[in-house]
């Protein structure tokens, strides 16, 4: 899909951009592309080195990790239009931590390490604020997996004592 024909309300489907202006939209994606994402088609795969983060427009994501213990892959979760995945790789270049696969066609904004850092150096609010809202979705995040953390630990708990 072409920049040119994704229009302000389409953007703002996207979490992190619901609150932009369109003024903000327009200089916003002058800073991304989009990748376009057929259906079945592997994104990444856990381990791949990463810089950047990636916001769904159209589309669903499967989110997997491989098990560590026998063969195959652990299905983490499923995201929809809106939501946004790789802000760990956007912040530390860290490796994926997961493999992101293409359950139907998929429309992306792919937000680079070096078009953050560009668009944090010409407009610093507005990069303040999508990043505000990446550290949202963030803290999020770690406040369900910690919850699922405490819920493992404490069914542990129970049967060691059975």
């Amino acid at each position: 899909m072409d920049k040119s024909r994704l229009k302000p309300a389409h953007l703002r489907r996207v979490k992190s951009l619901a609150l932009l202006t369109d003024e903000q939209l327009a200089v916003f994606l002058d800073h991304v592309e989009v990748v376009d994402c057929a259906q079945t088609a592997t994104l990444f795969r856990e381990g791949q080195s990463g810089d950047s983060m990636y916001l769904i427009l159209e589309g669903q994501m499967r989110v997997s990790t491989e098990k560590r213990n026998s063969q195959g892959s652990l299905f983490l979760r499923q995201l929809e239009a809106g939501d946004e995945f790789g802000e760990i790789a956007l912040i530390t270049r860290a490796p994926r931590s997961a493999t992101l696969e293409a359950t139907q066609r998929c429309v992306l904004l792919k937000v680079s390490s070096a078009a953050l850092e560009q668009l944090m150096a010409d407009h610093p609010a507005l990069a303040a604020q999508f990043l505000y809202h990446v550290a949202k979705t963030l803290a999020r995040g770690l406040g369900e997996t910690t919850v699922k953390l405490r819920e493992h630990t404490e069914q542990s708990d129970l049967l060691a004592h059975c």
